[in-house]
């Protein structure tokens, strides 16, 4: 097997994607505000409530997919990054599900409990965060698809290398 690319997604790409992503749904909201969004302590606990339950679930989800294929997954904190890793290589197809698996299961979630009405500010700020802490996975989806079927992807916690028989 040979390496035949590499593709690094740094923290400071992260934070560019996520702000502008944020800034869209800020000025969505600002022209189509779905709630009343006056600053008071229960907003700001609602959306730290939310950051913490995303992550959690978010890699939960990471790390159960990885494993229904039979991988273990390791969990890691760099921050602003939490990741869930891995020290095999993992077939493409594989790795596209298990990267993208948290963006559509959770917010899937998140817009079905906020259709039914359960705990709407909590389940929108669990949606946008999902969303924002997607973007790495979304962006790793993307690169993929620019390789061949049958390849193999070695996660190297700050991106991916791309390997082929």
């Amino acid at each position: 097997m040979k390496k035949v690319a590499e593709h690094v997604f740094t923290r400071s790409k992260i934070s560019i994607y996520s702000l502008i992503i944020g800034l869209l749904i800020g000025v969505y909201n600002s022209i189509n505000p779905p709630f009343d969004f006056t600053l008071n302590l229960s907003l700001l606990a609602w959306a730290i409530a939310a950051i913490v339950c995303v992550i959690i679930l978010h890699e939960g989800v990471h790390a159960t997919t990885a494993s229904l294929f039979g991988y273990k997954p390791l969990f890691g904190v760099k921050p602003p990054l939490v990741y869930v890793t891995f020290t095999v290589k993992i077939p493409r197809e594989q790795f596209a599900a298990i990267a993208l698996a948290p963006f559509f299961i959770l917010n899937i979630l998140f817009i079905a409990l906020l259709a039914i009405g359960i705990l709407k500010v909590f389940s929108y700020f669990c949606l946008i965060t999902n969303v924002l802490g997607s973007v790495g996975d979304l962006w790793i989806a993307c690169k993929l698809i620019a390789h061949k079927p049958g390849s193999w992807v070695q996660d190297t916690k700050t991106g991916i290398e791309i390997w082929e028989l």
